[in-house]
């Protein structure tokens, strides 16, 4: 109301400012009648964009190609909520086994478990939980290929020490992502010691990443 007065004004003093430097007069019904025309298209618009705030927002869901999210940030989330649930109980040696598929067999990985399972590691090592790497030599085979301490053929593998915690997870592919089920077990007694869930969407994964084998 306040603008509109203010125009109305402004537009008057106009008005009578151009009748002083013409010789021909306009007619004061003339001007009035300009002036409310004018006055009211001011109010129609404002109006109008009054209602722009009241139009109703669709959310077209989150759409894009690109991102910022790798799988170690998934893995430091899943840490977080396992260190929460944890209480009272301080692991000294954590073995950590590939996520599996959420089938008959539970025998079944891919990429997406093997680097969840890796990237673990590091997440446990940064909150402090040491993590026993089973998948190492004793000693280290020196090759013409390279040097090597880890081995997947069990028999050359040492069974000490033995882990004081296990952890592992399932994966279950729902329709926008998979849903990843982490849980820390006791290893003598296979008691659930702390627990995960969490959803990665399918966009920030690779086609293969989530193709079992």
């Amino acid at each position: 109301m306040k603008r509109c007065g203010l125009i109305f004004s402004c537009l008057a003093v106009l008005s009578g400012c151009e009748s002083s430097t013409h010789t021909q007069i306009v007619p004061k019904q003339q001007v009035e009648s300009s002036v409310t025309q004018q006055a009211r298209q001011l109010t129609q618009l404002s109006r109008e964009l009054d209602t722009i705030s009241d139009i109703e927002y669709k959310d077209r869901g989150f759409i894009s190609y690109t991102h910022n999210k790798q799988i170690s940030n998934y893995a430091g989330q899943i840490a977080l909520e396992l260190s929460d649930s944890l209480s009272g109980i301080s692991p000294s040696a954590v073995a950590i086994t590939s996520f599996v598929s959420f089938d008959s067999s539970l025998r079944r990985s891919n990429q997406l478990g093997n680097q969840l399972a890796e990237s673990m590691i590091h997440q446990f090592q940064k909150m402090g939980y040491p993590a026993l790497d089973f998948k190492s030599h004793r000693g280290i085979a020196v090759t013409a290929n390279g040097d090597f301490i880890l081995s997947r053929n069990a028999k050359q593998l040492p069974k000490k020490p033995a882990p004081s915690h296990v952890l592992t997870g399932t994966m279950v592919y729902r329709d926008k992502g998979v849903e990843v089920n982490t849980r820390l077990l006791d290893f003598d007694n296979r008691l659930v010691v702390a627990s995960s869930n969490v959803m990665i969407p399918y966009f920030i994964l690779s086609p293969h990443a989530t193709s079992t084998y």
